[in-house]
């Protein structure tokens, strides 16, 4: 089968999941095309992946005079990759392949991956809204990380919405000694004691991500003085403006009273590590579709306080302590509950190991997309 990614830019989980998408059915026999950012390509290599062709696409973020360029370029590499499906993940890539396949006499099937969800507001949520509709009408196949995602897209009248995941990498096991030595380290850099209760949240300094309320629940906990040391870190690249507001909230609140110390860590390449020598895995975004990170902790059997919002709930279940969408002082008690109680973490532990087992790995996700496939072009299979 001939298939071809359409992606715009990204660092995070969306370039994640069609890395490995586009490895695995490259390795299955089917000839990959992936369509982006030079960027993206930077970062994720697809082009270094045998059996895949990259073409370049500088998807922007906004809608304007410069999209005919772009569905111009799109339709020429089209042309050159001639492929019997085009799969488009998110909102800007979905939007420009629908309007570059609109101009091909035969098109190819259109599938479109959604990953978040449309959060704006006003005539900004109204035109969003539209672009919606357009693309969950347009698309002969629409997947949603998250089942809310597909109710969305079926509700805005898709012909066909089903649930996708977005399997996390293969975690790498931690020994029992490597967690100690990065606990020392991290002790030893910012100066905490090594027994500290660590509390850990990975992914980008974002709003979406919601770090005001981790600060908030952190200025609750100090000012309840709960016994023992507790230190929150935070790893991931930050958008520099939200990172420089959350310091700040964080300085305020410092400043009026006692705090557990937060520390950024900025971008990691040892993100395994981290979460072995963490307590606590935190998750405090607004809304998630069915976050990587999340299913690293659940895999790595870590105790998981998090925001019960778009398909976390459904991802945790029962194997962590899940909370409102910003209700800081819910993350406060859950956290000072479980600082105190080593026996509830591991009994949590030993729910998220359970719960991430369960989880379909990347070629299993692979292999399920592959059916779909098949579905959509069976006279052309095989």
């Amino acid at each position: 089968m001939r298939i071809v990614f359409t992606i715009g830019t990204s660092t995070g989980g969306v370039g994640t999941h069609v890395h490995a998408l586009a490895r695995d059915l490259a390795a299955a026999g089917h000839e990959i095309g992936v369509i982006g950012p030079a960027a993206t390509d930077e970062h994720f290599g697809f082009s270094l992946l045998p059996g895949v062709r990259f073409g370049v696409l500088e998807l922007g973020t906004g809608i304007g005079a410069s999209d005919a360029a772009l569905i111009r370029r799109q339709r020429t590499l089209l042309r050159s990759f001639s492929p019997q499906i085009v799969h488009a993940h998110g909102f800007r890539a979905g939007l420009i392949t629908l309007l570059t396949l609109r101009t091909l006499k035969t098109p190819p099937k259109f599938v479109l991956s959604l990953h978040n969800q449309a959060s704006g507001q006003g005539l900004r949520g109204r035109v969003e809204t539209r672009v919606e509709t357009m693309l969950a009408r347009g698309a002969d196949l629409v997947l949603g990380a998250s089942t809310d995602l597909v109710d969305r897209a079926r509700e805005l009248g898709a012909q066909t919405a089903r649930f996708l995941p977005a399997a996390a990498p293969e975690v790498t096991p931690v020994s029992v000694e490597a967690a100690a030595a990065t606990r020392a380290r991290l002790a030893e850099e910012f100066d905490f004691d090594p027994g500290a209760l660590i509390v850990l949240a990975v992914g980008r300094v974002a709003k979406q991500k919601n770090y005001p309320m981790l600060v908030r629940a952190l200025g609750r906990i100090g000012e309840e003085n709960h016994q023992g040391e507790i230190v929150a870190l935070i790893a991931g690249a930050a958008d520099e403006e939200v990172l420089a507001d959350v310091r700040a909230q964080y300085d305020d609140a410092a400043a009026a009273s006692a705090i557990p110390a937060l520390h950024f860590l900025g971008p990691r390449d040892d993100i395994a590590e981290l979460a072995a020598a963490a307590d606590i895995y935190a998750l405090t975004s607004v809304w998630e579709a069915r976050a990587l990170v999340l299913q690293e902790a659940l895999i790595s059997g870590k105790a998981i306080v998090a925001t019960a919002t778009g398909g976390s709930a459904e991802l945790v279940g029962d194997a962590g302590i899940l909370i409102d969408h910003d209700d800081d002082a819910a993350f406060a008690a859950a956290v000072a509950e479980l600082a105190v109680d080593p026996a509830r973490r591991a009994e949590l532990g030993t729910r998220a190991r359970a719960r991430g087992g369960e989880l379909p790995d990347e070629r299993e996700v692979a292999e399920e997309l592959a059916g779909l496939y098949t579905e959509l072009v069976p006279a052309q299979v095989g």
